[in-house]
């Protein structure tokens, strides 16, 4: 039988899964953001540098993209995809729909200042997928204007984006910006 993360986090009394961050980096972070949209059990979910296929609207087309994503990383994705490589206006969805698959918890995305992994593309998925929040009466962004590198402008009450620069992965300063938006979850 299909065991998920959170089932065995349920067996083990130690852990209070009221009280646990779904988080994931780069190609673990697109599975992140999967695991959060379709298991509502995750109440935090911290998104880090999901490139393509992640976080940045894929009609956007800047950075990675379908095209370039099918071509350096076809067992990511289902074949399907492909066919919207260098047609992503076609798609009949974009990242924004998935983002909001998570709401009413809360989110937290990291992004950084690669052009690859497209942050402008970033902040406007979380731009689009906040309505959902505010819909609920949770509140949006912290700030509806792209934050620099390193502002928490951004990290609303339950739905938050922040970036920075240096290099691709978890950096101490994203550990941070991780914990304090958990911690005010659980004070609420």
């Amino acid at each position: 039988s299909l065991m998920r993360g959170m089932d065995m986090l349920e067996t083990m009394p130690e852990i209070d899964t009221k009280r646990v961050v779904l988080a994931g980096s780069s190609r673990l972070g697109k599975a992140a953001l999967i695991a959060g949209a379709y298991d509502e059990r995750f109440p935090v979910v911290v998104l880090n540098q999901t490139g393509g296929g992640g976080v940045p609207l894929a009609k956007h087309f800047y950075g990675e993209n379908i095209a370039s994503e099918m071509a350096q990383f076809p067992h990511w994705y289902i074949k399907e995809y492909g066919k919207y490589a260098n047609n992503e206006a076609e798609l009949p969805f974009d990242q924004h729909m998935i983002l909001s698959c998570i709401a009413p918890r809360a989110l937290l995305v990291q992004g950084f200042d690669d052009p690859w992994f497209d942050a402008k593309g970033e902040f406007m998925a979380m731009t689009a997928a906040q309505t959902v929040w505010e819909m609920l009466g949770m509140g949006g962004l912290g700030s509806q204007k792209m934050p620099a590198d390193y502002s928490t402008s951004a990290i609303g009450e339950h739905i938050g984006y922040v970036r920075r620069d240096l290099d691709h992965g978890i950096a101490p300063i994203d550990w941070e910006w991780m914990l304090d938006f958990a911690e005010k979850q659980w004070e609420r």
